[in-house]
């Protein structure tokens, strides 16, 4: 290191302890860090200012320090056998490692494996990023792949939010159409291209196949598993939100509770491949964001008389229904899928993901969003109605999911459309590197962590169909300690799983099938007369009855949670840690530099509970997940209900008028439509050769549409070809 590098990093060490060191040594310093032209010069005080320092009982430092890493290394199976602990130095004696650390305990040498199948139990293992790479494979039609509509390509190179409508001067910055959201009643889903899983994608699987990979995958089945495998690895690194505003400088940095709930995935066997589903136990029902989901995006993709079509009174016009779009990518164990959903040639990457983000009131009150959708985003920046805020809530609970999406997509980010499930808001894209930065530091340690957690899956999945091989299995993960995250398996038996599945749709709980056919007489005799037995509500009744009551009564909700017990309930717990440049450390890694190397150490412990004990956990932790999904229902009264939601209402109750639109003039930014070509398409949308605003375009087919009978006539005509 340079004598004046060396003096600067000391005059950094050194600030602490100013009280005790005489101002000529900090003089010294100061001299022999600017002395870049000068190396004599600065060796010269260098060697003065040791010879303070030593003079004060300072400790002279050396030209390698100070360290950031503080921990010992994680030694070789050779290096370890030949360490021996000298004779004035204990084992796990603390020691002070570098001049910026703090002091820590000195980690007894592990001998660290290569991974090699089986994995053994209570045996650590090294990940290394270079033994995995990401290849594409097949032909991901990139051409096919629709493009933005309504003049949004311009949000693509422009960084920040773009706001639909201008709250000043009420110009709107693109079409007006797109201000209001079709209501799923008034669209035809069934005219869009049906979604497949990847246990029915034989094209996924036949990759797999000829490739001899063992596991396929989607991205929507996979993302929420990786994420809690990023949280054992990541020792609990936080998004980064310092470029908020100070509304949130007190704001919680950790990701939300929905992130880190438990995950499960369905392993679904089939001509030696393990297809990953995504598990819909208690998730059953679509919610109002993630039908909107679809309908949106065929929105920003089709011209005003394309998307017509699609509304049900229109749908019988859509003579076919075009195939979707995918990219597949090869990565150690896998061959993963990810669907393409729009394209500009312009972006390094081609392609990007379209996300509708739901506004903080419908997603806090999903089950309320006929009122929750009065929720107005009016400013830039704010704790609450701003952009700000759906930002901040984006970084904690979506960044993580959607950055795995863009790379086993190889797509270059995401578009992401602000609503409120009634209205637009406003439109912004942002960058896989931007949420690199975020979440990672920067792309190069997210590249780094991407494919270790590939790599730590792949050795996992294989692990637990090595214990149950060719069947269907449930795994979960649960990162609720992410110090030692925890991994549940279970025998899938679908036969069971679809009568648990019927009876939780018709009652909301689960419960085993043979508790459902074993009911006594005396329950069936108390079913039929509602007024049989004692009213516990009745102060009458005497301390026995209650007593009997309360014994019959199950008081654990466990109970009703469907688990199969014909095979045993599998648990594992992990330990892991990182080495960064030799050095092993628990806390977050960033890499700064080309030269850093990072590599994670796991190790896989198996529980010896009992099975009855295993089971009765697992229900415990299944119970956890079925809880996630409940939300406050629409007639709960507000004393009930959280602060934050209560607050959430009364926004919206006093902001639902402004979803209704507008009954002034429609001024449009003429500046901002499309040219070339595009407005070629624009103006051959139009009902006239006049060019009319886009809102009356609007209003005149929902007139027109209204007056057209349901059945289509004999010789139908396109209502956008009337003036």
């Amino acid at each position: 290191m340079p004598h004046w590098l060396l003096a600067r990093s000391q005059l950094r060490t050194l600030r602490p302890l100013q009280r005790r060191i005489p101002v000529n040594a900090l003089r010294l310093v100061s001299t022999a860090s600017k002395d870049k032209q000068d190396p004599a010069k600065a060796a010269r005080d260098t060697d003065k200012l040791d010879a303070l320092l030593s003079s004060i009982g300072v400790e002279q430092l050396a030209a390698d320090q100070p360290r950031v890493v503080e921990n010992a290394p994680v030694y070789s199976k050779d290096e370890a056998d030949a360490i021996k602990p000298s004779s004035n130095e204990e084992p796990g004696e603390s020691r002070r490692s570098g001049a910026r650390s703090k002091m820590v305990k000195q980690r007894d040498p592990v001998v660290v494996h290569d991974a090699i199948y089986p994995i053994q139990h209570n045996k650590w293992y090294r990940l290394d990023p270079a033994e995995i790479q990401l290849t594409q494979i097949g032909s991901s039609h990139v051409c096919r792949v629709p493009r933005l509509a309504h003049g949004l390509e311009r949000v693509l190179f422009s960084p920040g939010v773009h706001l639909l409508q201008d709250p000043n001067s009420r110009v709107y910055n693109f079409d007006p159409y797109i201000r209001g959201i079709t209501q799923p009643d008034e669209f035809d889903f069934d005219k869009l291209t049906p979604y497949i899983t990847s246990s029915k994608d034989l094209t996924l699987t036949e990759y797999a196949r000829s490739r001899k990979k063992r596991f396929v995958g989607s991205t929507s089945s996979m993302t929420h598993i990786l994420s809690h495998l990023y949280f054992a690895i990541s020792g609990g690194k936080q998004p980064d939100i310092s470029s908020l505003s100070m509304a949130f400088a007190d704001q919680p940095a950790r990701f939300t509770r929905g992130m880190r709930y438990p995950a499960s995935i369905a392993l679904r066997y089939r001509d030696s491949v393990y297809s990953i589903d995504a598990d819909k136990s208690f998730d059953v029902k679509d919610s109002i964001l993630s039908v909107l989901g679809k309908s949106l995006e065929k929105l920003l993709t089709s011209t005003p008389s394309e998307f017509e079509m699609y509304k049900k009174q229109n749908s019988w016009k859509v003579k076919e229904i075009p195939d979707e779009n995918y990219h597949y990518v090869e990565a150690g164990e896998f061959v993963m899928r990810s669907q393409l959903d729009c394209r500009d040639d312009r972006l390094p990457r081609k392609t990007f993901d379209l996300k509708t983000r739901g506004s903080l009131a419908v997603r806090m009150d999903i089950q309320n969003h006929e009122v929750s959708k009065g929720y107005q985003i009016k400013t830039m920046k704010g704790r609450l109605q701003s952009f700000e805020r759906e930002y901040y809530d984006m970084a904690r609970s979506a960044f993580l999911k959607y950055n795995f999406q863009t790379r086993i997509g190889n797509m270059d980010g995401i578009f992401v459309a602000y609503h409120n499930t009634a209205r637009m808001f406003g439109f912004q894209y942002i960058s896989r590197r931007e949420m690199d930065e975020v979440i990672f530091g920067n792309e190069r340690t997210g590249n780094h962590a991407f494919k270790m957690i590939l790599l730590l899956l792949g050795n996992l999945l294989r692990t637990v169909t090595d214990q149950y091989p060719k069947k269907d299995l449930r795994v979960t993960f649960d990162s609720f300690a992410p110090q030692q995250p925890q991994m549940w398996v279970e025998v899938i038996d679908d036969e069971k799983e679809a009568i648990a599945l019927q009876q939780y749709q018709e009652t909301g709980q689960f419960s085993t099938a043979a508790t459902a056919a074993t009911s006594t007489p005396a329950a069936n005799a108390s079913d039929a007369d509602p007024f049989a037995g004692s009213d516990p509500l009745d102060s009458k009744a005497t301390e026995n009855d209650l007593s009997e009551d309360m014994s019959d009564m199950d008081v654990d909700p466990a109970d009703d949670i469907y688990v199969n017990t014909e095979h045993p309930i599998l648990h594992y717990t992990m330990d892991v840690f990182s080495t960064l440049n030799g050095q092993d450390t628990g806390e977050p890694v960033t890499l700064h530099d080309k030269s850093d190397t990072w590599t994670i150490n796991w190790k896989l412990n198996k529980s010896t509970w009992q099975p009855d004990v295993a089971a009765e956990r697992y229900k415990q932790l299944r119970l956890r997940q079925s809880t996630y999904f409940e939300r406050a229902a629409p007639d709960t009264p507000d004393e009930e209900l959280s602060p934050m939601v209560k607050i959430l209402r009364r926004i919206s109750r006093r902001d639902l008028w402004r979803n209704k639109p507008p009954k002034e003039r429609i001024v449009v930014n003429r500046s901002r439509l499309p040219r070339g070509k595009a407005m070629a398409r624009y103006r051959a949308d139009l009902p006239s050769k006049r060019i009319v605003s886009p809102a009356t375009i609007k209003i005149l087919k929902k007139q027109q549409s209204e007056a057209t009978p349901s059945q289509p006539p004999s010789h139908p005509q396109d209502p956008a070809s009337k003036p």
